[in-house]
Protein backbone atom coordinates (compact mmCIF):
# COMPACT_ATOMS: atom_id res chain seq x y z
CA UNK A 1 0.00 0.00 0.00
CA UNK A 2 1.16 3.31 -0.93
CA UNK A 3 3.07 5.73 1.81
CA UNK A 4 0.56 8.01 3.33
CA UNK A 5 -2.36 5.72 2.77
CA UNK A 6 -0.73 2.92 5.43
CA UNK A 7 -1.81 4.94 7.76
CA UNK A 8 -5.68 4.33 7.21
CA UNK A 9 -7.30 1.84 9.06
CA UNK A 10 -8.59 -1.34 6.66
CA UNK A 11 -12.26 -1.19 8.11
CA UNK A 12 -12.08 2.39 6.70
CA UNK A 13 -10.78 1.68 3.64
CA UNK A 14 -13.20 -1.43 2.59
CA UNK A 15 -15.86 1.10 3.56
CA UNK A 16 -14.76 3.61 1.54
CA UNK A 17 -14.96 1.17 -1.83
CA UNK A 18 -17.77 -0.51 -1.23
CA UNK A 19 -20.17 2.76 -1.04
CA UNK A 20 -20.91 2.80 2.42
CA UNK A 21 -18.52 6.03 3.85
CA UNK A 22 -19.90 9.58 3.99
CA UNK A 23 -17.33 12.11 3.76
CA UNK A 24 -18.06 15.49 6.03
CA UNK A 25 -16.33 18.79 4.80
CA UNK A 26 -15.83 21.33 7.56
CA UNK A 27 -14.56 25.00 7.52
CA UNK A 28 -10.37 23.77 8.24
CA UNK A 29 -10.56 22.53 4.46
CA UNK A 30 -10.78 25.63 2.77
CA UNK A 31 -7.56 26.47 4.34
CA UNK A 32 -6.19 24.83 1.22
CA UNK A 33 -7.66 27.04 -0.99
CA UNK A 34 -5.60 29.59 -3.75
CA UNK A 35 -6.37 33.26 -2.18
CA UNK A 36 -4.73 36.70 -3.02
CA UNK A 37 -0.98 37.12 -2.06
CA UNK A 38 -0.62 37.31 1.76
CA UNK A 39 -4.31 36.22 2.64
CA UNK A 40 -5.54 33.02 3.88
CA UNK A 41 -9.03 32.13 4.45
CA UNK A 42 -9.83 32.25 7.91
CA UNK A 43 -10.61 29.04 10.37
CA UNK A 44 -13.70 28.66 11.96
CA UNK A 45 -12.68 30.81 15.18
CA UNK A 46 -10.63 33.31 13.05
CA UNK A 47 -13.48 34.22 11.53
CA UNK A 48 -15.31 34.59 14.89
CA UNK A 49 -12.70 36.86 15.95
CA UNK A 50 -12.69 38.80 12.97
CA UNK A 51 -16.32 39.32 13.24
CA UNK A 52 -15.59 40.43 17.33
CA UNK A 53 -13.02 43.23 16.14
CA UNK A 54 -15.76 44.84 13.92
CA UNK A 55 -18.07 44.96 17.52
CA UNK A 56 -17.34 48.15 19.85
CA UNK A 57 -16.58 46.37 23.61
CA UNK A 58 -17.08 43.07 22.63
CA UNK A 59 -15.73 40.24 24.66
CA UNK A 60 -14.75 37.29 22.33
CA UNK A 61 -15.74 33.86 23.51
CA UNK A 62 -17.02 32.13 20.21
CA UNK A 63 -17.50 32.41 16.87
CA UNK A 64 -20.95 31.63 16.95
CA UNK A 65 -21.54 34.53 19.93
CA UNK A 66 -19.17 36.98 17.76
CA UNK A 67 -21.42 35.99 14.39
CA UNK A 68 -24.74 36.37 16.00
CA UNK A 69 -23.50 39.57 18.12
CA UNK A 70 -22.65 41.16 14.53
CA UNK A 71 -25.50 40.40 12.91
CA UNK A 72 -27.97 41.65 15.80
CA UNK A 73 -26.11 44.94 15.73
CA UNK A 74 -25.71 45.06 11.94
CA UNK A 75 -28.19 42.96 10.22
CA UNK A 76 -28.05 39.88 8.33
CA UNK A 77 -27.54 41.33 5.16
CA UNK A 78 -24.22 42.80 6.14
CA UNK A 79 -23.35 39.70 8.03
CA UNK A 80 -23.73 37.63 4.43
CA UNK A 81 -21.63 40.30 2.79
CA UNK A 82 -18.47 40.34 5.83
CA UNK A 83 -18.90 36.58 5.29
CA UNK A 84 -18.26 36.54 0.97
CA UNK A 85 -15.64 39.52 1.68
CA UNK A 86 -13.71 37.40 4.39
CA UNK A 87 -13.92 34.34 2.40
CA UNK A 88 -12.81 35.56 -0.84
CA UNK A 89 -16.08 33.86 -2.23
CA UNK A 90 -14.99 35.86 -5.47
CA UNK A 91 -11.33 35.12 -5.79
CA UNK A 92 -11.01 32.49 -4.21
CA UNK A 93 -9.49 28.76 -6.19
CA UNK A 94 -9.30 25.54 -5.12
CA UNK A 95 -6.15 24.16 -4.06
CA UNK A 96 -4.70 20.77 -4.65
CA UNK A 97 -5.90 19.17 -2.32
CA UNK A 98 -9.57 20.00 -3.12
CA UNK A 99 -8.68 18.58 -6.99
CA UNK A 100 -7.39 15.73 -5.51
CA UNK A 101 -10.21 15.44 -3.26
CA UNK A 102 -12.90 15.61 -5.90
CA UNK A 103 -11.00 13.05 -8.45
CA UNK A 104 -12.65 10.72 -5.67
CA UNK A 105 -15.62 9.04 -7.14
CA UNK A 106 -17.29 9.34 -3.85
CA UNK A 107 -21.58 9.60 -4.83
CA UNK A 108 -22.60 11.99 -1.73
CA UNK A 109 -20.64 14.52 -0.15
CA UNK A 110 -21.51 16.78 2.75
CA UNK A 111 -20.44 20.23 3.87
CA UNK A 112 -20.92 23.10 6.44
CA UNK A 113 -19.23 25.29 4.10
CA UNK A 114 -20.42 28.58 2.99
CA UNK A 115 -18.01 28.72 -0.29
CA UNK A 116 -17.83 26.92 -3.56
CA UNK A 117 -14.47 25.66 -3.20
CA UNK A 118 -15.99 22.01 -3.82
CA UNK A 119 -18.18 23.29 -6.77
CA UNK A 120 -15.71 24.91 -8.23
CA UNK A 121 -12.99 22.05 -8.01
CA UNK A 122 -15.49 19.19 -9.71
CA UNK A 123 -16.00 21.79 -12.45
CA UNK A 124 -12.68 22.33 -13.16
CA UNK A 125 -9.90 20.11 -14.75
CA UNK A 126 -9.31 17.45 -14.85
CA UNK A 127 -11.91 16.45 -12.93
CA UNK A 128 -15.22 15.43 -14.89
CA UNK A 129 -18.09 14.76 -12.40
CA UNK A 130 -21.29 16.45 -12.52
CA UNK A 131 -21.73 18.31 -9.37
CA UNK A 132 -25.35 18.68 -8.06
CA UNK A 133 -25.28 20.85 -4.74
CA UNK A 134 -28.21 19.97 -2.82
CA UNK A 135 -29.48 23.43 -0.48
CA UNK A 136 -33.34 22.86 0.09
CA UNK A 137 -34.96 20.21 1.31
CA UNK A 138 -37.18 19.66 -1.85
CA UNK A 139 -34.58 18.54 -3.61
CA UNK A 140 -34.13 15.84 -1.49
CA UNK A 141 -36.84 13.88 -3.56
CA UNK A 142 -35.31 14.62 -6.76
CA UNK A 143 -33.20 12.18 -8.79
CA UNK A 144 -29.98 12.96 -10.18
CA UNK A 145 -30.79 13.99 -13.88
CA UNK A 146 -27.25 12.55 -14.86
CA UNK A 147 -24.29 10.69 -12.84
CA UNK A 148 -22.27 12.51 -10.45
CA UNK A 149 -22.19 13.40 -7.18
CA UNK A 150 -24.72 15.24 -4.92
CA UNK A 151 -23.10 17.97 -2.75
CA UNK A 152 -25.18 18.10 0.42
CA UNK A 153 -24.55 21.99 1.76
CA UNK A 154 -25.61 21.45 5.27
CA UNK A 155 -25.51 25.11 6.18
CA UNK A 156 -26.57 26.75 2.95
CA UNK A 157 -24.28 28.66 1.00
CA UNK A 158 -23.80 32.31 0.58
CA UNK A 159 -26.21 32.93 -2.68
CA UNK A 160 -29.11 31.47 -0.42
CA UNK A 161 -28.45 34.10 2.24
CA UNK A 162 -31.77 33.13 4.07
CA UNK A 163 -30.82 29.16 3.69
CA UNK A 164 -27.61 29.67 5.49
CA UNK A 165 -27.00 28.08 8.71
CA UNK A 166 -24.35 30.65 10.99
CA UNK A 167 -26.60 32.22 13.82
CA UNK A 168 -27.85 31.14 17.14
CA UNK A 169 -31.05 31.33 15.96
CA UNK A 170 -29.64 29.35 12.97
CA UNK A 171 -28.44 26.80 15.02
CA UNK A 172 -31.11 26.34 17.39
CA UNK A 173 -33.91 26.25 15.24
CA UNK A 174 -32.36 23.87 12.64
CA UNK A 175 -33.69 20.64 13.38
CA UNK A 176 -37.52 22.15 13.54
CA UNK A 177 -36.95 24.05 10.46
CA UNK A 178 -35.14 21.61 8.40
CA UNK A 179 -36.90 18.42 9.74
CA UNK A 180 -36.41 16.29 6.35
CA UNK A 181 -32.79 17.33 5.94
CA UNK A 182 -32.04 16.39 9.56
CA UNK A 183 -33.59 13.17 9.09
CA UNK A 184 -31.75 12.56 5.85
CA UNK A 185 -28.36 13.22 8.15
CA UNK A 186 -28.99 10.89 10.16
CA UNK A 187 -30.00 7.96 7.66
CA UNK A 188 -26.18 9.26 6.27
CA UNK A 189 -24.59 8.76 9.40
CA UNK A 190 -26.44 6.09 10.83
CA UNK A 191 -25.78 3.46 7.34
CA UNK A 192 -22.35 5.05 6.22
CA UNK A 193 -19.35 5.46 7.83
CA UNK A 194 -18.54 9.07 8.56
CA UNK A 195 -14.85 10.58 7.33
CA UNK A 196 -14.83 14.11 8.81
CA UNK A 197 -11.98 16.35 6.64
CA UNK A 198 -11.61 20.01 8.39
CA UNK A 199 -14.61 19.69 10.58
CA UNK A 200 -14.32 20.06 14.53
CA UNK A 201 -18.06 18.76 15.24
CA UNK A 202 -18.39 21.98 17.26
CA UNK A 203 -21.71 22.81 15.32
CA UNK A 204 -24.62 22.35 18.07
CA UNK A 205 -27.08 20.93 15.21
CA UNK A 206 -25.03 18.64 13.91
CA UNK A 207 -23.44 17.20 17.53
CA UNK A 208 -27.08 17.28 18.50
CA UNK A 209 -27.92 14.73 15.60
CA UNK A 210 -24.96 12.84 16.25
CA UNK A 211 -25.47 12.38 19.96
CA UNK A 212 -28.88 11.01 19.43
CA UNK A 213 -27.31 8.34 17.08
CA UNK A 214 -24.91 7.81 19.60
CA UNK A 215 -27.19 6.84 22.15
CA UNK A 216 -29.82 5.03 20.39
CA UNK A 217 -27.15 2.71 18.41
CA UNK A 218 -24.59 2.94 21.58
CA UNK A 219 -21.66 -0.07 20.57
CA UNK A 220 -23.84 -0.95 17.01
CA UNK A 221 -23.06 2.73 15.80
CA UNK A 222 -20.88 2.71 12.70
CA UNK A 223 -17.13 3.82 13.18
CA UNK A 224 -16.57 7.50 12.50
CA UNK A 225 -13.01 9.07 11.51
CA UNK A 226 -11.62 12.25 11.05
CA UNK A 227 -8.38 13.24 8.72
CA UNK A 228 -5.96 15.40 10.72
CA UNK A 229 -2.23 16.15 10.12
CA UNK A 230 -0.12 16.54 12.98
CA UNK A 231 -3.07 17.08 15.61
CA UNK A 232 -2.30 18.32 19.03
CA UNK A 233 -2.73 15.72 21.94
CA UNK A 234 -6.34 18.13 23.33
CA UNK A 235 -7.81 18.23 20.08
CA UNK A 236 -7.60 14.34 20.00
CA UNK A 237 -8.75 13.35 23.03
CA UNK A 238 -11.71 16.03 22.62
CA UNK A 239 -12.63 13.95 19.33
CA UNK A 240 -12.51 10.70 21.18
CA UNK A 241 -15.01 11.76 23.80
CA UNK A 242 -17.02 12.22 20.99
CA UNK A 243 -17.20 8.83 19.84
CA UNK A 244 -14.58 10.01 16.77
CA UNK A 245 -11.21 7.91 15.61
CA UNK A 246 -8.08 10.09 14.74
CA UNK A 247 -6.62 9.42 11.79
CA UNK A 248 -3.80 11.30 11.96
CA UNK A 249 -1.27 11.37 9.14
CA UNK A 250 2.35 12.02 9.46
CA UNK A 251 3.68 15.80 8.76
CA UNK A 252 3.28 19.22 9.97
CA UNK A 253 0.56 21.28 10.04
CA UNK A 254 2.28 23.63 7.32
CA UNK A 255 2.37 20.67 4.73
CA UNK A 256 -1.36 19.79 5.54
CA UNK A 257 -2.44 20.51 2.23
CA UNK A 258 0.18 18.78 0.43
CA UNK A 259 -0.04 15.51 2.64
CA UNK A 260 -3.85 15.43 2.19
CA UNK A 261 -3.25 16.11 -1.42
CA UNK A 262 -0.79 13.16 -1.66
CA UNK A 263 -3.21 11.14 0.71
CA UNK A 264 -6.34 11.46 -1.74
CA UNK A 265 -3.69 10.81 -5.09
CA UNK A 266 -2.83 7.59 -3.05
CA UNK A 267 -6.90 6.45 -1.93
CA UNK A 268 -7.74 7.12 -5.64
CA UNK A 269 -5.35 4.79 -6.92
CA UNK A 270 -5.98 2.26 -4.53
CA UNK A 271 -10.16 2.39 -5.11
CA UNK A 272 -10.11 2.39 -8.62
CA UNK A 273 -7.46 -1.40 -8.18
CA UNK A 274 -9.41 -2.71 -5.16
CA UNK A 275 -13.00 -2.00 -6.63
CA UNK A 276 -11.76 -4.00 -9.79
CA UNK A 277 -10.57 -6.67 -7.14
CA UNK A 278 -13.61 -7.08 -5.07
CA UNK A 279 -15.72 -7.21 -8.28
CA UNK A 280 -17.30 -9.67 -10.44
CA UNK A 281 -15.49 -10.03 -13.79
CA UNK A 282 -18.82 -11.35 -15.94
CA UNK A 283 -16.50 -12.36 -18.99
CA UNK A 284 -13.85 -14.14 -19.01
CA UNK A 285 -11.60 -12.23 -21.46
CA UNK A 286 -11.78 -9.05 -19.37
CA UNK A 287 -9.34 -10.78 -17.16
CA UNK A 288 -6.74 -7.93 -17.78
CA UNK A 289 -9.20 -5.12 -15.72
CA UNK A 290 -7.16 -6.81 -12.58
CA UNK A 291 -3.53 -5.55 -14.21
CA UNK A 292 -2.58 -1.87 -12.83
CA UNK A 293 -3.85 1.12 -13.54
CA UNK A 294 -1.60 2.42 -16.14
CA UNK A 295 -0.58 -0.92 -17.56
CA UNK A 296 -1.27 -1.40 -21.97
CA UNK A 297 -4.39 -3.53 -21.98
CA UNK A 298 -6.23 -4.43 -24.85
CA UNK A 299 -9.14 -3.36 -22.93
CA UNK A 300 -11.89 -1.35 -24.95
CA UNK A 301 -14.75 0.39 -22.95
CA UNK A 302 -18.16 1.08 -24.81
CA UNK A 303 -20.15 3.71 -23.37
CA UNK A 304 -23.28 2.75 -25.49
CA UNK A 305 -27.41 3.45 -24.72
CA UNK A 306 -28.60 0.56 -23.40
CA UNK A 307 -31.23 0.29 -26.25
CA UNK A 308 -28.47 0.10 -28.87
CA UNK A 309 -26.24 -2.46 -27.07
CA UNK A 310 -27.96 -5.15 -28.87
CA UNK A 311 -26.98 -3.51 -32.25
CA UNK A 312 -23.26 -2.98 -30.78
CA UNK A 313 -23.33 -5.96 -29.19
CA UNK A 314 -24.06 -8.02 -32.88
CA UNK A 315 -22.53 -5.80 -35.27
CA UNK A 316 -19.52 -3.53 -33.65
CA UNK A 317 -17.79 -5.76 -30.98
CA UNK A 318 -17.02 -8.50 -33.32
CA UNK A 319 -15.38 -5.50 -35.25
CA UNK A 320 -13.34 -5.18 -32.62
CA UNK A 321 -12.54 -8.78 -31.85
CA UNK A 322 -11.44 -9.31 -35.03
CA UNK A 323 -8.41 -6.88 -34.06
CA UNK A 324 -7.29 -8.43 -31.19
CA UNK A 325 -9.49 -5.94 -28.66
CA UNK A 326 -11.46 -7.07 -25.71
CA UNK A 327 -14.82 -4.24 -25.54
CA UNK A 328 -16.59 -3.82 -22.08
CA UNK A 329 -19.11 -2.11 -20.88
CA UNK A 330 -20.38 -0.67 -17.34
CA UNK A 331 -22.44 -3.99 -16.93
CA UNK A 332 -19.56 -6.00 -17.77
CA UNK A 333 -18.71 -6.43 -14.04
CA UNK A 334 -20.98 -6.38 -10.67
CA UNK A 335 -18.90 -4.11 -8.17
CA UNK A 336 -20.12 -3.88 -4.57
CA UNK A 337 -22.28 -0.92 -3.41
CA UNK A 338 -24.81 0.85 -6.11
CA UNK A 339 -21.84 4.14 -7.22
CA UNK A 340 -21.85 3.40 -10.21
CA UNK A 341 -19.63 6.20 -11.14
CA UNK A 342 -17.02 4.65 -8.82
CA UNK A 343 -17.12 1.69 -11.32
CA UNK A 344 -16.90 3.41 -14.66
CA UNK A 345 -14.12 5.28 -13.38
CA UNK A 346 -12.21 1.76 -12.32
CA UNK A 347 -13.06 0.75 -15.94
CA UNK A 348 -11.77 4.09 -17.80
CA UNK A 349 -8.65 3.95 -15.86
CA UNK A 350 -7.73 0.53 -17.63
CA UNK A 351 -8.87 0.92 -21.05
CA UNK A 352 -6.91 1.93 -23.81
CA UNK A 353 -9.71 2.67 -26.04
CA UNK A 354 -13.48 4.56 -25.45
CA UNK A 355 -16.35 4.08 -27.78
CA UNK A 356 -18.92 6.43 -26.64
CA UNK A 357 -22.50 6.76 -27.97
CA UNK A 358 -23.50 10.25 -27.28
CA UNK A 359 -26.84 9.83 -28.01
CA UNK A 360 -28.02 10.12 -24.49
CA UNK A 361 -26.67 12.14 -21.23
CA UNK A 362 -25.17 9.06 -19.99
CA UNK A 363 -23.00 8.17 -22.92
CA UNK A 364 -22.09 12.04 -22.70
CA UNK A 365 -20.96 11.61 -19.29
CA UNK A 366 -18.97 8.80 -19.53
CA UNK A 367 -17.28 10.56 -23.01
CA UNK A 368 -16.45 13.35 -20.95
CA UNK A 369 -15.04 11.11 -17.75
CA UNK A 370 -13.09 9.33 -20.67
CA UNK A 371 -11.13 12.91 -21.87
CA UNK A 372 -10.61 14.47 -18.74
CA UNK A 373 -8.53 10.89 -17.58
CA UNK A 374 -5.18 11.59 -16.47
CA UNK A 375 -4.08 9.56 -19.49
CA UNK A 376 -6.77 10.04 -22.41
CA UNK A 377 -7.36 6.78 -24.18
CA UNK A 378 -8.09 6.80 -27.36
CA UNK A 379 -11.61 7.67 -28.45
CA UNK A 380 -14.16 7.01 -30.64
CA UNK A 381 -17.07 9.30 -30.46
CA UNK A 382 -20.69 7.84 -32.45
CA UNK A 383 -22.95 11.01 -32.82
CA UNK A 384 -26.28 10.34 -34.33
CA UNK A 385 -27.03 12.27 -37.28
CA UNK A 386 -29.28 14.25 -36.85
CA UNK A 387 -27.31 16.22 -34.33
CA UNK A 388 -25.44 19.32 -34.85
CA UNK A 389 -21.55 19.43 -34.17
CA UNK A 390 -22.10 22.62 -32.82
CA UNK A 391 -24.10 20.28 -29.75
CA UNK A 392 -21.07 18.37 -28.82
CA UNK A 393 -18.93 21.37 -28.78
CA UNK A 394 -21.30 23.60 -26.54
CA UNK A 395 -20.65 20.34 -24.52
CA UNK A 396 -17.74 20.09 -23.88
CA UNK A 397 -16.79 23.48 -24.01
CA UNK A 398 -13.54 24.26 -21.89
CA UNK A 399 -12.43 20.64 -22.59
CA UNK A 400 -9.63 19.78 -24.76
CA UNK A 401 -10.85 17.18 -27.43
CA UNK A 402 -8.62 17.48 -29.87
CA UNK A 403 -7.61 13.95 -31.27
CA UNK A 404 -11.00 12.60 -30.57
CA UNK A 405 -12.27 11.24 -33.42
CA UNK A 406 -15.85 11.56 -34.85
CA UNK A 407 -18.52 9.11 -36.64
CA UNK A 408 -21.63 9.82 -38.21
CA UNK A 409 -24.40 6.71 -37.44
CA UNK A 410 -27.23 6.67 -39.13
CA UNK A 411 -30.23 7.44 -37.77
CA UNK A 412 -31.99 3.80 -38.62
CA UNK A 413 -30.58 1.00 -37.67
CA UNK A 414 -32.98 -1.57 -39.15
CA UNK A 415 -30.75 -2.40 -41.98
CA UNK A 416 -27.10 -2.89 -41.79
CA UNK A 417 -25.21 0.57 -42.14
CA UNK A 418 -22.21 -1.16 -44.23
CA UNK A 419 -20.67 2.67 -44.60
CA UNK A 420 -20.55 3.10 -40.68
CA UNK A 421 -19.19 0.08 -39.86
CA UNK A 422 -16.61 0.18 -42.56
CA UNK A 423 -15.64 3.83 -41.06
CA UNK A 424 -15.96 1.91 -37.20
CA UNK A 425 -13.35 -0.92 -39.00
CA UNK A 426 -10.48 1.75 -40.13
CA UNK A 427 -10.59 3.74 -36.87
CA UNK A 428 -9.99 -0.25 -34.92
CA UNK A 429 -7.49 -1.48 -37.16
CA UNK A 430 -5.39 2.09 -36.97
CA UNK A 431 -5.62 2.49 -33.35
CA UNK A 432 -4.92 -1.68 -33.31
CA UNK A 433 -1.79 -1.34 -34.88
CA UNK A 434 -0.63 1.64 -32.41
CA UNK A 435 -1.20 -0.91 -29.19
CA UNK A 436 0.25 -3.67 -30.82
CA UNK A 437 3.89 -2.50 -29.65
CA UNK A 438 2.47 -1.71 -26.46
CA UNK A 439 1.20 -4.41 -25.73
CA UNK A 440 4.35 -6.66 -26.96
CA UNK A 441 6.53 -4.68 -24.67
CA UNK A 442 4.28 -4.88 -21.22
CA UNK A 443 5.55 -8.12 -19.59
CA UNK A 444 8.79 -7.14 -19.71
CA UNK A 445 7.99 -3.43 -18.21
CA UNK A 446 6.08 -4.94 -15.34
CA UNK A 447 8.70 -7.10 -14.60
CA UNK A 448 11.28 -4.89 -14.93
CA UNK A 449 9.09 -2.94 -12.05
CA UNK A 450 8.67 -6.50 -10.32
CA UNK A 451 5.52 -6.34 -10.96
CA UNK A 452 4.79 -10.16 -11.19
CA UNK A 453 1.21 -10.68 -10.59
CA UNK A 454 0.26 -8.43 -13.70
CA UNK A 455 3.46 -9.43 -15.79
CA UNK A 456 2.29 -13.14 -15.71
CA UNK A 457 -1.53 -11.92 -16.43
CA UNK A 458 0.25 -9.20 -19.44
CA UNK A 459 2.35 -12.09 -20.92
CA UNK A 460 -0.80 -14.50 -21.31
CA UNK A 461 -2.83 -11.62 -22.79
CA UNK A 462 -0.06 -10.75 -25.18
CA UNK A 463 0.12 -15.18 -26.48
CA UNK A 464 -3.99 -14.79 -26.78
CA UNK A 465 -3.59 -11.72 -28.87
CA UNK A 466 -0.44 -13.13 -31.50
CA UNK A 467 -2.35 -16.93 -31.27
CA UNK A 468 -5.64 -15.02 -32.43
CA UNK A 469 -3.84 -13.33 -35.50
CA UNK A 470 -2.23 -16.30 -36.62
CA UNK A 471 -4.20 -18.67 -36.19
CA UNK A 472 -5.47 -19.61 -39.65
CA UNK A 473 -8.84 -17.79 -40.50
CA UNK A 474 -10.71 -20.46 -41.94
CA UNK A 475 -10.51 -22.28 -38.83
CA UNK A 476 -10.45 -19.25 -36.74
CA UNK A 477 -13.68 -17.98 -38.16
CA UNK A 478 -15.42 -21.18 -38.04
CA UNK A 479 -15.95 -20.77 -34.24
CA UNK A 480 -17.68 -18.24 -32.53
CA UNK A 481 -15.59 -15.51 -31.00
CA UNK A 482 -13.70 -15.06 -28.66
CA UNK A 483 -12.83 -18.67 -28.24
CA UNK A 484 -11.69 -20.47 -25.30
CA UNK A 485 -8.12 -20.82 -24.58
CA UNK A 486 -8.17 -24.83 -24.61
CA UNK A 487 -9.82 -24.26 -28.14
CA UNK A 488 -7.46 -22.06 -29.12
CA UNK A 489 -4.55 -24.13 -28.37
CA UNK A 490 -6.05 -27.13 -29.89
CA UNK A 491 -6.00 -24.79 -33.04
CA UNK A 492 -2.57 -23.97 -32.89
CA UNK A 493 -1.27 -27.44 -32.08
CA UNK A 494 -3.29 -28.62 -34.89
CA UNK A 495 -1.77 -25.57 -37.60
CA UNK A 496 1.66 -26.67 -36.15
CA UNK A 497 2.05 -22.99 -34.66
CA UNK A 498 2.99 -24.94 -31.41
CA UNK A 499 4.69 -27.92 -30.13
CA UNK A 500 2.66 -30.29 -27.75
CA UNK A 501 4.88 -29.58 -25.12
CA UNK A 502 4.10 -26.00 -25.64
CA UNK A 503 0.69 -26.91 -25.61
CA UNK A 504 0.99 -28.24 -22.24
CA UNK A 505 3.02 -25.72 -20.32
CA UNK A 506 0.57 -22.79 -21.94
CA UNK A 507 -2.43 -24.51 -20.11
CA UNK A 508 -0.64 -24.85 -17.11
CA UNK A 509 0.17 -21.32 -17.47
CA UNK A 510 -3.45 -20.30 -18.29
CA UNK A 511 -4.70 -21.86 -15.71
CA UNK A 512 -2.13 -19.71 -12.52
CA UNK A 513 -3.40 -16.17 -15.15
CA UNK A 514 -7.11 -17.21 -14.44
CA UNK A 515 -6.04 -17.71 -10.66
CA UNK A 516 -4.34 -14.67 -10.90
CA UNK A 517 -7.17 -12.80 -12.26
CA UNK A 518 -10.08 -14.47 -10.20
CA UNK A 519 -8.53 -14.77 -6.97
CA UNK A 520 -6.07 -12.70 -4.45
CA UNK A 521 -3.40 -15.68 -5.06
CA UNK A 522 0.70 -14.39 -5.71
CA UNK A 523 3.39 -15.96 -7.54
CA UNK A 524 6.93 -16.06 -6.63
CA UNK A 525 9.46 -13.84 -8.68
CA UNK A 526 11.37 -16.98 -10.31
CA UNK A 527 7.86 -18.35 -11.50
CA UNK A 528 6.56 -15.59 -12.94
CA UNK A 529 9.85 -14.80 -14.76
CA UNK A 530 10.08 -18.31 -15.93
CA UNK A 531 6.68 -17.41 -17.27
CA UNK A 532 7.01 -14.33 -18.86
CA UNK A 533 10.80 -15.51 -20.83
CA UNK A 534 8.76 -19.06 -22.44
CA UNK A 535 5.47 -17.08 -23.62
CA UNK A 536 8.11 -14.64 -25.23
CA UNK A 537 9.94 -16.96 -26.91
CA UNK A 538 6.81 -19.06 -28.09
CA UNK A 539 5.48 -15.78 -29.19
CA UNK A 540 8.36 -15.28 -31.37
CA UNK A 541 8.19 -18.76 -32.77
CA UNK A 542 4.67 -17.98 -33.74
CA UNK A 543 5.43 -15.26 -35.62
CA UNK A 544 8.26 -17.02 -37.53
CA UNK A 545 6.33 -19.88 -38.10
CA UNK A 546 3.55 -17.70 -39.45
CA UNK A 547 5.48 -15.44 -41.76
Amino acid sequence: MAKVLSHAPKPLLNDIVSGRCIPIIGAGFSSNAIVPESKKIPLWNDLGREFAHMLPNYPYSNPIDAISAYCQEYSRSKLVEELARLLFVGTAQPGSAHLAFCELPFDIVCTTNFDFLLEKSYESKPQATYCRPVIDEDQLSVAPLEPGVSLIKLHGDLHHPSRLVVTEEDYDTFIDRYPLLSTYLGNLLITRTPLFVGYSLEDPDFRQIWQIISNRLDRMRRPAYVLTVGIRKPDASRYQRRGVKVLDLPGSTASYNKILTQFFDELRTYWSSQLIQSSTIIDESLGELSLPEGATTRLCYFAVPLALQSFYRSLVFPIAEGFGLVPMTSDSVVSPGDNVIAKITALLDRAQIVVADVSTSWGSTELEMAIKRKVRPRILVILPEDSLPVQISMRFRGIEIEGVNIIRRPKDLSFTPHEFLAKIEDWFQKVAEELRLQVSEEPQRLLQKREYRPAVISAMTLFETVLAEFLPKGQYEKEKRPLPMYKMLKLARESNLITERESDALRNYWAIRTQLVHTKATIRASQAQKIVREVMRIVSSIGQKAS
